[in-house]
């Protein structure tokens, strides 16, 4: 099931520090070049036709009237000739309309990446969302006025939940809870792609009892590193895209698998790799290790994983499960025209294609395209002894998406171990297993899932893995790995 949560989203926030060239399949989308009106118009004709063919169901969160509504009010706004980053703009907020968040267009984010490459300047107003509150992250402005853990209250002028539901438009997302916290990674790029490049801003605050106006101005790449020099920002010290086992006191073992994917570019570049040799070589000897320390738990740190492919977890999860498991307790596709085309791309590019995916692919083909089909999973075997047979604690947060929340809530469902942290934001039932397809003659490739699945236990509802086990979210200002430390303290005390 793989990973489709815009993940140019999530690398939004590393384009204001250190990242690595734009693929040039969607680098071009950031360049001047003008389209005509006809071009677009016919673009976004396509874009519609096809998600309504290749989508499982365009419209299970918003009506067919509503979006028929929708798409006569935006093809009506293509009067002249359009730049592509405004045209990517527009579809993005086409596709985010159905509030599922593995439907998207990353050229927009992607394009905001490439202008702060280029030297662009943008506003450097990183954001969490508490509840009711909106807190800064970061330092915003070279004063110290507005730090990490300032509230803010509105941006020039507007209230800050206004502007947060105006930008909110480009995200991808099933319910707020999910924008909000696309949002806490992308939110200097989503005011970009909102106003364009400005000089500043007018921030409102609550500043020690006090309402104070201040002025932030927009900074580089360099500026912004100049910033969190200045001010440096409290966070810890792990990377949660690297893989990590190490014993922890006691008898407590601490795994950290990272991404459900490679890192690496896939053949033909279309995207990270599914090549699951290296990672399972890790687990396998992390797990080994694990048993030669004699430990009695297992902490799994899902926490701000973006997912990838059960492909990856279940190898993992089949080193402590007791009986046979599958991720969903029902999985439904939809053939189309453009799986049928994104398959053969992907079998023309020569990448080793995974035997359960291939058997996948076989069964898209001998379906008529429109047809929703069920697909039986095969049954993932626990492995045969010696296997780890301790306690078995998953940490998420709101931050686990895509696979990382479907390998938490089947290590829930079918009681392999207990969720310890916050409720993830991603949807442990959901429309998933994206593909692909290109634009002719904008270029912009647009992401769709063609599954819904329900998660082991059977509910079909939009709802993100409730931990057993809920921790409090940490302080903005926090240092200490206060989610490790409880869930630590609560195995001590079971």
């Amino acid at each position: 099931m793989k990973n489709g949560i815009a993940v140019a989203l999530v690398v939004a926030v590393g384009g204001l520090g250190v990242l690595g060239p734009v693929p040039a399949a969607t680098a071009q989308v950031a360049n001047s070049e003008r389209l005509s009106a006809k071009a677009v118009r016919s673009d976004f004709a396509i874009l519609y036709t096809t998600l309504q063919e290749a989508h499982f169901d365009l419209y299970a969160h918003r009506s067919r009237r509503e979006y028929d509504a929708y798409y006569r009010s935006l093809m009506a706004s293509i009067r002249g000739p359009m730049d592509r980053v405004e045209v990517s703009k527009l579809f993005q907020k086409f596709v985010a309309y159905g509030r599922i968040g593995h439907a998207h267009i990353d050229a927009p984010i992607t394009a905001f990446v490439s202008h702060l490459q280029a030297g662009g300047t943008v506003l450097p107003i990183f954001i969490r969302v508490d509840g009711g509150r909106v807190l800064l992250t970061e330092t915003a402005e070279a004063s110290g006025t507005l730090r990490a853990g300032t509230e803010i209250t509105a941006i020039d002028g507007v209230p800050i939940r206004k502007l947060m539901d105006r930008v909110g438009v480009y995200v991808s997302a099933e319910r707020p809870y999910m924008a909000h916290a696309q949002m806490e990674r992308s939110f200097p790029a989503l005011l970009w792609l909102d106003r364009g490049t400005v000089a500043s801003a007018l921030v409102t605050a609550n500043v020690a009892g006090k309402r104070v106006t201040v002025r932030v101005p927009a900074v580089t790449r360099d500026g912004r590193r100049a910033l969190a020099a200045k001010f440096p920002a409290p966070s810890l010290s792990i990377d949660f895209g690297t893989r990590e086992y190490r014993q922890l006191e006691g008898e407590i073992a601490y795994l950290r698998p990272g991404p459900f994917y490679e890192a690496g570019q896939a053949v033909g570049g279309s995207g990270p790799s599914y090549q699951s040799a290296s990672f399972i070589a890790f687990i396998d000897d992390s797990f080994s290790k694990i048993l030669a320390s004699g430990a009695t738990d297992l902490i799994i740190d899902l926490r701000d994983n973006p997912g990838g492919d059960n492909s990856f977890s279940d190898p993992m999860i089949a080193w402590f499960a007791n009986r046979p498991f599958r991720f969903a307790s029902s999985f439904m596709l939809k053939a189309s025209a453009a799986t049928k085309a994104d398959y053969a791309r992907r079998r023309s590019t020569g990448e080793p294609i995974d035997p359960d995916f291939a058997k996948q692919m076989d069964a898209e083909d001998a379906q008529p395209n429109g047809v929703r089909y069920s697909y039986e999973l095969p049954l993932k075997q626990p492995r045969s002894r010696p296997r780890f047979q301790g306690r078995v604690w998953v940490l998420v947060n709101r931050h686990s998406y895509s696979n990382a929340a479907s390998a938490a809530a089947l290590i829930q469902d079918y009681g392999f171990g207990k969720v310890i942290g916050e409720e993830t934001a991603d949807v442990a039932s959901n429309y998933a297993s994206v593909q692909s397809f290109t634009l002719p003659d904008t270029k912009i490739v647009v992401t769709y899932p063609k599954s819904h699945f329900i998660r082991p236990n059977g509910r079909d509802e939009v709802a993100g893995v409730l931990p057993d086990i809920v921790i409090g979210r940490p302080p903005i200002e926090a240092t200490d790995d206060v989610f490790l430390s409880a869930a630590l303290a609560r195995i001590a005390a079971r």
